[in-house]
């Protein structure tokens, strides 16, 4: 199940198997993504790992990873952020859990995703059981920003920091794929074709029309939107539209943006790589600071006023 991350995540990989291999499993885990998208999959991954290492049917492997996948598996709970931060009696209802044994199998996995986005106080509410854990009952902490746990929480758990998702030739089909790497992009909401579209209407608004596209950007990204994970996936899209024009402008072929070729010479006849370099910086500075600035219009502003540069 977790022979996929060998070469990809090695240190996930060789953390993951020892532990499990072993029976040396720890009381409590940190993932810290590092900017790559596909963390919940890999940690979902863990825990099927978890659950199903001492089964061997394989009808019964397969229906335990369905149904942890649908969220149906009593014995794995998962909370998140309700609104912008976890709130207090989120985790007091996960602690209630914690004294309970596992009902269907021989562990119990929480996980908290997010985990950066509780308060002193909501954070504290956890440290009782990362301080007395309970004998076969896990908890994972998943997190962006590995920088906002609390010491405290850090010291008790075993961290496993991501490598960064790397796009190659032989892993990307097309824009779509990447869309699909990311685990909360519901196409439902938002549909695929649409949302590159709107990349593209935010990049070309930025190139030619500089400051004075601020309002129209501003007025695009919030009619469709919904909240800050859209925000950082085009944001993501941005930064492989500008690496494709560093690769047009080095006489490489493109990976990304193969569609928009026309395109992406405009962009390239305007911009040295310099340049696009520093609207690249300028774009993942924006991602870092959007997770935890609750003031998305300030942010879109510094971001365009940032990427004119000289057309200001």
């Amino acid at each position: 199940m977790l022979e996929c991350y060998k070469d990809g995540q090695p240190i996930f990989y060789r953390i993951a198997m020892n532990a499990i291999n072993n029976s040396r499993l720890s009381h409590a885990y940190i993932f810290d993504s590092n900017g790559n998208p596909s963390v919940m999959n890999i940690v979902y991954d863990f825990v099927k790992e978890i659950i199903c290492f001492d089964i061997n049917d394989k009808d019964s492997i397969n229906n335990i990873c369905k149904r942890i996948d649908d969220g149906n598996y009593i014995d794995v709970k998962m909370i998140k952020p309700d609104g912008l931060w976890i709130k207090k009696n989120q985790l007091l209802d996960l602690q209630a859990e914690f004294n309970n044994k596992a009902i269907e199998g021989k562990r119990k996995v929480y996980i908290i995703k997010s985990a950066e986005k509780m308060n002193v106080q909501t954070a504290n509410s956890i440290l009782k059981f990362l301080e007395e854990p309970v004998d076969d009952i896990i908890a994972i902490l998943v997190v962006d920003n590995f920088n906002l746990l609390l010491p405290t929480i850090v010291s008790r758990c075993q961290v496993i920091k991501l490598n960064k998702m790397v796009y190659s030739l032989d892993t990307v089909d097309n824009l779509s794929n990447i869309l699909d790497s990311y685990e909360f992009f519901d196409s439902s909401v938002i549909d695929k074709n649409n949302f590159i579209n709107i990349v593209i209407e935010i990049i070309k608004s930025i190139e030619f029309f500089g400051i004075d596209t601020i309002i129209y950007v501003k007025k695009l990204i919030h009619n469709n939107f919904k909240d800050r994970d859209y925000y950082i996936i085009s944001m993501d899209l941005m930064i492989l539209f500008y690496y494709d024009v560093i690769r047009y402008i080095s006489k490489l072929s493109l990976i990304f943006f193969s569609d928009y070729c026309d395109f992406i010479n405009t962009v390239a006849e305007k911009n040295d790589i310099i340049k696009l370099c520093q609207k690249i910086d300028c774009l993942d500075d924006a991602k870092n600071d959007i997770r935890y600035n609750l003031n998305i219009n300030l942010l879109v502003d510094k971001l365009i006023i940032d990427m004119c540069g000289d057309n200001l």
